[in-house]
C-alpha cells in the first residue's frame, strides 16, 4: 500500500511535539505529499499548516480531532468544516476555555505547592501567543525555554502537577454528543470521521454512520492488523471515506527522542515502520474534494 497522505497529526497548537512548519518539513522528508493536521478540539494551526504546505510543495486539508463522550467515547476528526460559521466558532472557543481552564487551575495549584517555579500564568499566555487551547505541554515548553525544566524530566513532572491533578477540576464546559456534534460539522460545511476505531468500536460502526458519521480510520497507527482489516471492508461496504495517520506514534509523532537508544525505541508503542499509516492518493482525493468517486 502507498500512502499519500498522512491525515492525523497534532502540534504544538494542542498535545503534539512540533510546530505546524516542522511537521510539514519531516512529512516531505518521510514521504508523504498531502497532510492534515488535526489538533485536539481546535483550529488555529491550519494557517501556519498552509503557509507551510505551500512552501515545500505538499498539499493540506483541514481538519479537527473532537472528543465526544456520549452515547460513549469517540474522536471524532472533521475534514473540510469551516471554522469561522458561528455556531462552530463559539463551540471551538468554548472547548478552548474548558482546556485551558483546566490547564490554569492545575498550574494555580502547582505554584501554590512550589511545584513550579520562576514562571506565571501570564508568561505561559505570551509564550504561546496564538494559541487558545492550552494543555500541560505549553507550560513545560516555557520552563524548558527558560532553562527551569529539561526535556527527560517531562514525565516525572507531569505525573507531579498535571497527570491526577486534572480530575480534581471538574469541566466549565461539555463536549457535544455524537449527534449534536456531526449535525455541527455538517451544517458548517464538513463532514466527520470516526478516528482510530480500536478496542471494538467498529461494533458501533451502524451508531455511527446513523449519527451521520461519513468516514472511518482505517491505517492509523493505534490498530492492529484485524482492525484495519476490519475497518477497511466495513468502509467499502458502507461507501465511507478512508483516512488514517499517525497522531503521537512514528517520526511525526515526536516522541522518538525520549529513548535513550534505537533497540528501546523499537520496542515502545510509539514505534512504527516509516511511511506505514496514512491513506492513498485515491482516497485522500476523496477527503479534498469531499465526494467519494467509487
Amino acid at each position: 500500500m502507498e500512502f499519500y497522505a498522512n491525515l492525523h497529526l497534532h502540534s504544538t497548537h494542542s498535545d503534539g511535539v512540533y510546530t505546524p512548519k516542522e511537521l510539514v518539513k519531516i512529512a516531505k522528508e518521510e514521504g508523504y505529499s498531502a497532510i492534515a493536521i488535526t489538533d485536539h478540539d481546535t483550529a488555529s494551526a491550519y494557517p501556519e499548516l498552509q503557509d507551510a504546505c505551500a512552501e515545500h510543495g505538499l498539499e493540506c486539508v483541514f481538519g479537527v480531532e473532537f472528543t465526544v463522550q456520549k452515547p460513549r467515547d469517540y474522536h471524532i476528526v472533521a475534514f473540510n468544516f469551516d471554522p469561522e460559521y458561528p455556531p462552530m466558532k463559539k463551540y471551538l472557543a468554548d472547548m478552548a476555555y474548558r482546556q485551558t481552564d483546566n490547564t490554569k487551575k492545575c498550574f494555580d495549584e502547582a505554584v501554590e505547592k512550589g511545584s513550579i517555579t520562576g514562571v506565571t500564568w501570564e508568561e505561559v499566555l505570551e509564550f504561546n501567543r496564538g494559541i487558545p487551547w492550552l494543555c500541560n505541554n505549553h507550560v513545560f515548553n516555557l520552563l524548558k525555554a527558560k532553562g527551569l525544566e529539561k526535556e527527560e524530566n517531562y514525565m516525572n513532572w507531569f505525573d507531579k502537577n498535571y497527570r491526577h491533578q486534572r480530575a480534581k477540576y471538574p469541566p466549565v464546559l461539555s463536549f457535544l454528543p455524537l449527534n449534536e456534534l456531526v449535525a455541527l460539522i455538517k451544517a458548517a460545511g464538513g463532514f466527520a470521521v470516526v478516528a482510530h476505531p480500536v478496542s471494538g468500536a467498529l461494533a458501533y460502526i451502524d451508531e455511527l454512520i446513523a449519527s451521520g458519521v461519513e468516514g472511518v480510520e482505517v491505517w492509523h497507527a493505534d490498530m492492529n492488523k484485524d482492525e484495519r482489516e476490519l475497518a477497511y471492508k466495513l468502509a467499502l461496504e458502507k461507501g465511507l471515506f478512508i483516512s488514517g495517520g499517525s497522531d503521537h506514534s512514528g517520526l511525526l509523532g515526536g516522541f522518538y527522542s525520549s529513548y535513550p537508544d534505537e533497540e528501546s525505541l523499537k520496542k515502545s508503542h510509539l514505534y512504527i515502520e516509516p511511511h506505514s499509516v496514512g491513506t492513498t492518493k485515491e482516497y485522500f482525493d476523496e477527503i479534498k474534494n469531499g465526494k467519494i468517486s467509487r
